[in-house]
């Protein structure tokens, strides 16, 4: 195929997009490339392509169970927490970011959750504030 790179590359710009302009592309430059033959090299680099996509599809998918993992462990006690506090004092941030990112909320286009350093940060606050609530009590 005399533009084979070109499609490729084209492919390479489409995966991953979600826009249905995007999608149409990739869907239409696949078609165009099964019904066409293909060498031996060609196919490689297809199927490398390919084979990479479904592997970011597979880390995003393992990311989004996570991310759902997390807020479903700390969706039940939200009303308890003070996040107010924990995103102050131990984020320097406002409520609202920690929420954003409790909930996965999508904020200028892109989508923002806890990664492991700040997972671990919401880990220590959560203990820190669990300790001090636990030896606390008031005496007659």
């Amino acid at each position: 195929m005399d533009n084979f790179n070109e499609k490729l590359n084209e492919l390479k710009l489409a995966v991953g997009k979600e826009d249905s302009e995007s999608r149409s592309k990739f869907d239409a430059i696949i078609a165009e490339l099964q019904d066409t033959e293909l060498n031996e090299t060609e196919r490689k680099e297809l199927e490398e392509l390919l084979r990479q996509g479904l592997a970011e599809i597979s880390a995003s998918m393992d990311t989004i169970e996570k991310e759902i993992r997390i807020r479903d462990q700390i969706r039940d006690s939200l009303d308890i927490l003070p996040l107010s506090y924990i995103a102050k004092h131990y984020f320097g941030k406002s409520a609202s970011w920690l929420y954003q990112r409790i909930n996965g909320n999508k904020v200028r286009g892109k989508v923002y959750t806890l990664n492991k350093e700040e997972i671990e940060i919401f880990n220590k606050a959560l203990k820190e504030i669990g300790n001090r609530i636990g030896s606390l009590s008031i005496s007659c």
